[in-house]
């Protein structure tokens, strides 16, 4: 895109896709928005962003079945997938990667964690590509 690594903002309440993408905007990244599960689908397989944040509260289709449709699509199926959570569904380990999610962060977002996060899977994304070339 520009150079920037690119996320995929999956977020049902408006407020908080807006806070997010005005944060990230702030930390160097580019971002795409959506508040539909489906939408958010057809977004990554046409642009395979380097990350994605999926809000577990999704009400057009439950974030299990967009999971299920990036990770058994070779076009998406190795984007990291960043669960959003409410702080009251707080998940273990476990139980995140059980549901095919590489990670997790709650509401209200704690832009220290949310930045450590992304990073983490950014960096590891990219030293992944550089190792297979």
């Amino acid at each position: 895109m520009n150079g920037k690594p690119l996320i995929l903002i999956v977020e049902h309440n408006l407020h908080d896709l807006e806070l997010l993408n005005s944060h990230l905007g702030i930390l160097n990244f580019s971002c795409i928005c959506t508040k539909q599960g489906v939408r958010a689908v057809m977004l990554a397989q046409t642009h395979q962003p380097d990350l994605i944040l999926l809000d577990t509260m999704l009400s057009n289709s439950s974030a299990n079945q967009v999971i299920d449709d990036l990770k058994h699509n070779s076009k998406t199926a190795t984007i990291p997938i960043i669960a959003v959570t409410p702080l009251t569904e707080v998940q273990d380990d476990e139980s995140t990667k059980l549901a095919g999610f590489d990670d997790s962060i709650t509401k209200p977002y704690d832009f220290n964690q949310l930045e450590v996060v992304i990073s983490r899977h950014i960096q590891f994304q990219n030293l992944s590509i550089q190792y297979y070339k």
